[in-house]
């Protein structure tokens, strides 16, 4: 019997599920995978806390790749949206899905430029959860439309993030020297220091601003575990990643509570670092 509603406590009240998780769910479904009761639960928990903190309104999709089979972690959580998995990535069931570095990665089918709602030219957020430290010149999560219309991170190169937030060129210093964790960076703004840098929510040191802008959101598909190159794979990265996200770009306060969610989210199928 498919489930609609159960009355228990969340969030100090007794409540519906979530709309917009029964809508995720039944999408799995139709995908061809499924969604137990106890993980139905636990998005619906991320997803109330995200629209407490208001940061649902201000994020256009997310991915969670610590699922309990494929098709429920290409299905996005908002748009509703079926990644593909690209030369044979590998999934651990409640963990991620881990690249090779090659010829491997998940092509998220979202188009900035067309499918944005929250994101736009000079707002930007994106974030990627590794679950093992990579140190490499590689994009866990990007894309390049060429006219410096590019969105990617580099969450560990040596000892800094190189990010890209619809500009090119920004780097920050890492801490704590590791790609494991939650790596944030986004542009809020119209000029090259309006860019962001964090790591599990605490914003990092700048080492150097964007070079250039991009007038426009890219016109090609996010990839992870590498940087969609207008079409072509482009800096494979051998990362395990567990969730990705993008949207708008979020304030301090905000990328601390996100964290926060994100943590939460991890932490109750045993997948956080």
């Amino acid at each position: 019997m498919t489930i609609a509603f159960l009355n228990r406590a969340r969030g100090g009240s007794a409540r519906a599920f979530d709309a917009d998780v029964l809508a995720w769910r039944d999408k799995v479904v139709t995908n061809g995978g499924s969604v137990s009761l106890a993980r139905l639960i636990v998005v619906d928990q991320f997803v109330f806390s995200e629209k407490t903190a208001g940061l649902w309104g201000l994020t256009d999709d997310y991915l969670g790749f610590w699922a309990e089979n494929a098709l429920q972690a290409l299905t996005s959580l908002k748009q509703r949206r079926l990644a593909t998995a690209v030369n044979s990535p590998s999934f651990t069931v409640d963990r991620d899905y881990t690249f090779n570095g090659s010829t491997s990665y998940a092509d998220t089918g979202f188009v900035p430029g067309t499918h944005a709602l929250a994101m736009n030219t000079s707002s930007v957020h994106a974030e990627v959860y590794e679950r093992t430290n990579v140190s490499s010149v590689a994009s866990s999560l990007g894309v390049n439309s060429g006219s410096n219309q590019a969105i990617s991170v580099f969450p560990r190169n040596a000892s800094s993030v190189q990010v890209a937030a619809n500009g090119v060129g920004a780097i920050y210093t890492l801490s704590p020297l590791t790609s494991a964790g939650l790596t944030q960076f986004g542009r809020n703004g119209g000029t090259v220091n309006d860019v962001y840098g964090a790591k599990n929510g605490v914003d990092l040191v700048q080492t150097s601003p964007h070079t250039a802008l991009g007038a426009s959101l890219p016109s090609h598909s996010f990839f992870v575990g590498g940087a969609n190159a207008s079409g072509v794979l482009s800096q494979p990265r051998a990362a395990s990643v567990g969730y990705v996200a993008w949207g708008a770009a979020l304030t301090s306060g905000q990328r601390l509570v996100r964290y926060n969610n994100v943590l939460a989210w991890a932490t109750s199928i045993g997948a956080q670092v």
